[in-house]
């Protein structure tokens, strides 16, 4: 049996899903159509939200060495950030644009993209379950701004709520959301509410997908699996023999497995070299004008293919407060120089993101893929300034500092 090296779940492609109007799927099986051409707002959207994409997956699996498998859904962090920039202003407002690759749009735009992309996502295809929920939970008495709800609820139909940050029982009440809008694959998005907590602006993703192709439970066998180490383990593999969608050059290997009516699929890339690392092959090749070239360049050969796929699931959880900052959204999390002051105003303190964290799940079988991911951003206020208000009796000294020459000492009951 063929041994498969140094595979890689694109996982930009798993949860941008590769809606794609000229995606190739092979003569046996249908060639999905979107129901209508994207608007303006929509290409741009997305055409920024690629590049967001595979900025933020080539810097996590940089900085990710340790972790064996890893899974982002760069739809679910931009759309939660991309909520967070309704808030912004200043130089927090513009640093967070660019990092998002969104400078060419108003804000007014983005929403309106995000909304309409969001309900075409989910009714495209109707042998693909996608459900995209946001939320928002702010602690009782933060004054926040009515402006920024009416955008979150008009366009992002987030669930606004306000809670006691104090009762533990907040903690269920959000990670209870989470579960039920990820359907029990992601339980737990907050541990505990820190005291400087005073809100979480949070998106859950849910995909579930049956491929167009299911592979036979009965062909699926033991097999070997190479690492990086050069060591092997063993894995399920699933095995089927079809027409698929492959590009091989010299520098991947790449076939694209569709689901249902075959709009969404999973492109599975390797480097064409077996002894590069999966991380140097990301970190050199996988851009979105390489990706682009590659999928124009899929062809669906005339005869069967072996097509050989390991069983796996997995979750994945990574803070995102140092690669955020290092794109450009320092400002963001800088607690007294962040401006949101379009979300709350709480002078003379500062509210400020203390932190966005994501959390993801993925399994893939002979049926097909269930996938989910949460991004949270949780927002903090900068502490008061030490004061030293003299409002009860106190003592004093008079002295002389560089000696130590006390001149005077006395005590104040009743000034």
């Amino acid at each position: 049996m063929k041994l498969v090296q140094n595979l890689i779940l694109l996982t930009v492609c798993l949860f941008l899903f590769t809606m794609c109007e000229n995606s190739i799927t092979g003569p046996d099986g249908p060639k999905g159509e979107l129901p209508r051409d994207l608007t303006t707002g929509e290409k741009l959207l997305v055409e920024a939200d690629g590049s967001f994409s595979y900025d933020i997956f080539r810097r996590t699996v940089n900085r990710e060495t340790e972790k064996e498998n890893l899974m982002i859904s760069p739809l679910s962090i931009s759309m939660a950030l991309a909520m967070t920039l309704n808030g912004a202003q200043g130089s927090t407002y513009d640093k967070m644009q660019q990092a998002l690759y969104l400078s060419g749009m108003e804000i007014e735009e983005i929403n309106e993209a995000f909304r309409s992309l969001t309900e075409l996502l989910v009714s495209v295809d109707p042998q693909v379950t996608i459900r995209i929920a946001n939320s928002i939970w702010y602690k009782n008495g933060l004054p926040v701004e009515e402006e920024f709800l009416d955008s979150m609820r008009d366009f992002f139909d987030a669930r606004v709520e306000g809670i006691d940050f104090d009762d533990p029982a907040s903690v269920d009440i959000i990670n209870n959301w989470v579960n039920e809008n990820t359907e029990g694959l992601i339980e737990e998005i907050v541990k505990q509410i820190e005291p400087q907590m005073v809100m979480f602006l949070i998106n859950a993703l849910y995909f579930k997908g049956d491929w167009l192709r299911p592979f036979d439970v009965e062909d699926t066998r033991k097999a070997d699996f190479s690492l990086e180490s050069g060591e092997t383990t063993e894995v399920d593999m699933m095995h089927q023999e079809g027409r698929f969608a492959l590009y091989f050059s010299d520098e991947v290997r790449m076939a694209e497995i569709p689901y249902g009516d075959s709009l969404f699929t999973m492109s599975v890339l390797m480097p064409a070299d077996p002894d590069m690392p999966i991380g140097q092959f990301v970190e050199e090749n996988v851009t979105s004008a390489s990706l682009d070239n590659w999928r124009s360049n899929l062809t669906v050969d005339s005869r069967e293919i072996t097509l050989e796929l390991p069983k796996f699931e997995f979750e994945y959880e990574i803070k995102y407060n140092d690669i955020l900052k290092a794109m450009g959204m320092d400002t963001a999390f800088n607690k007294s120089e962040a401006n949101f002051k379009g979300i709350a105003d709480v002078s003379p303190r500062n509210l400020y993101i203390d932190e966005v964290k994501h959390k993801t799940f993925i399994r893939v079988d002979e049926k097909g893929t269930e996938a989910a991911a949460v991004t949270s951003v949780g927002f903090g206020i900068e502490s008061l300034p030490p004061q030293m208000i003299v409002d009860r009796p106190f003592a004093f000294i008079i002295h002389e500092r560089e000696s130590g020459t006390n001149l005077f000492m006395g005590v104040v009951r009743n000034p």
